[in-house]
């Protein structure tokens, strides 16, 4: 007997609801989704977090003084920074889609890493290019002026989606996604501002031990002029605790982007059904309609 999926991808959805379809979405398949997804972008995440933060406790050691090498550790960090939010935001999509994908014909259950794989590898480079074009363009846009760079970052948004489940490339993806969201932009950008506060409010929990860590090392390492100049920061430098931070954050990490990616892709479906079914509402009137003048014309 076939899988029959517990949620109906193809289905007009209210705001409300798309973020219901999403929480549900997940609860559903908590245990097998997490565990592709802990598998496969989980390791890319975790060196990406130890990265960063290695990097940000460097920074403590700056003295006031804005030498050449302190310049060149910003561009490095900054460099990394975007190196980063490339890679993640190809991963996580791929993998998120390519899991959804698989759920429309496969029970939870019976969904592994190598059948994730397999669907989102051939599309990776795909999104990755997309990524791409979309800093390209969004950055030429910001320089103009912020809001055209805002506007294009919404579009584009459902660019990933576009191509895993339509199988585009990142071209016909870029027109694609322009076509989608016409009359329905500050929904999409509604859902995007609403999912990415409940993401940060993820992110701030699960970097609050981190934080909490590094507050009170910061607090002890205070001298009588209230300077912490000079300090190390041994305790939050430390490797093995960086490390276990890294981990939790990386959990809250991929949940994050995935209530993110999980959203546009029911607003994804969402506008298709809309612009496709009223599209082939149209054709049927106007056959309906020939079909009338015909009619007339025979009597």
């Amino acid at each position: 007997m076939p899988h029959q999926p517990q949620i109906e991808f193809y289905k007009k959805r209210q705001f409300g609801e798309k973020l219901n379809a999403t929480f549900t979405f997940i609860r559903e398949n908590a245990k097998p989704y997490l565990k592709v997804q802990l598998m496969i972008a989980g390791p890319i995440l975790l060196i990406a977090n130890i990265l960063v933060n290695q990097f940000a406790v460097g920074m403590f050691d700056f003295n006031g003084e804005f030498s050449a090498n302190f310049l060149i550790d910003m561009f490095q960090m900054y460099g990394l920074i975007l190196l980063i939010g490339l890679v993640s935001t190809t991963v996580m999509p791929a993998v998120t889609y390519g899991y959804m994908t698989a759920y429309k014909t496969t029970a939870p259950t019976d969904i592994s890493v190598a059948n994730v794989t397999n669907r989102f590898a051939s599309r990776f480079f795909n999104i990755l290019g997309l990524n791409i074009l979309t800093y390209i363009v969004t950055i030429i846009a910001m320089i103009f002026f912020v809001i055209p760079g805002i506007y294009v970052a919404i579009v584009l948004s459902l660019g990933a989606s576009i191509i895993v489940f339509e199988n585009s490339n990142p071209i016909d993806a870029f027109g694609r996604a322009f076509t989608l969201i016409k009359g329905k932009w500050w929904s999409t950008f509604g859902l995007l501002v609403v999912i990415s506060i409940i993401g940060y409010i993820i992110n701030f929990f699960f970097g609050l031990p981190r934080g909490i860590v590094l507050g009170i090392d910061m607090f002890t390492s205070l001298d009588a002029t209230g300077s912490i100049e000079g300090t190390q920061m041994e305790n939050s430098s430390d490797q093995v605790l960086n490390i276990l931070f890294s981990v939790f954050e990386t959990f809250g990490s991929i949940l994050s982007y995935s209530l993110i990616y999980m959203a546009l892709a029911f607003q994804y479906f969402n506008l298709v059904e809309r612009r496709e079914s009223k599209g082939l509402m149209s054709k049927i009137e106007q056959m309906d309609n020939a079909g009338e003048e015909e009619s007339d014309e025979t009597y």
